[in-house]
């Protein structure tokens, strides 16, 4: 009879045992909600060439760029960035059809806000000025977002998702490497075409256009 008892519940255990291991929840990298709700580094770059499809190897350098290290640098002229911002809200082309934001980092904490939409909803220039130097000056960036960023995006070359190739895109990198990875200017024929007018901050300062 207790031999009837102990293999009555180790086969009990067992079974226990196996439904636990059946039902467990394995969690993946990326599994999470809170993840699930982030972008990949690889769909930032595609987003950015929809709405950019003719950027050069620089633009798509200047995008990994701010995307990984924010703002360009520290502001410590307010009253300069404060008159750039003047000049050049008065000579604005408001045509196009630019979303308010265009989200820079995966975490969708940093983004460019673009000023022709922003201010054409009755938004505050002065609210935006103000999280641009806040972001500028206690933004601290990544360098393993960079490299994950430049990976992603020599692939996306390799897969001719863009107008150049894997090979200027490397070259290009390298160059600025060897320049300590510089923050460069947007091409020509970007800004001709597409008429750039943004500034890089972190939503954290403008939780208002994310509700």
């Amino acid at each position: 009879m207790i031999d009837k008892i102990k293999l009555f519940i180790i086969i009990f255990t067992l079974i226990v045992l196996l439904f636990a291991c059946g039902t467990k929840k394995i969690e993946y990298p990326g599994s999470s909600v809170e993840e699930e709700n982030n972008f990949s580094y690889t769909e930032l770059l595609l987003a950015e060439i929809q709405r950019h499809p003719n950027s050069k190897v620089e633009d798509i350098y200047k995008f990994i760029h701010q995307a990984s290290f924010g703002s360009e640098h520290a502001v410590k002229d307010t009253s300069a960035v404060r008159k750039w911002m003047e000049n050049e809200i008065t000579s604005l082309d408001y045509s196009g059809n630019d979303k308010i934001i265009d989200y820079l980092s995966a975490d969708k904490k940093l983004a460019r806000v673009n000023l022709k939409p922003y201010l054409s909803k009755g938004f505050d220039s002065n609210l935006l000025l103000d999280a641009f130097i806040k972001t500028a000056n206690n933004y601290k960036g990544s360098v393993e977002d960079f490299n994950s960023f430049w990976k992603a995006a020599e692939k996306l070359a390799k897969d001719d998702k863009f107008k150049f190739k894997a090979k200027e895109l490397n070259t290009f990198f390298e160059e600025q490497s060897k320049n300590g990875f510089l923050a460069v200017h947007h091409s020509k024929e970007y800004e001709d075409e597409y008429k750039p007018a943004y500034r890089v901050v972190d939503l954290q300062y403008m939780q208002f256009l994310i509700k």
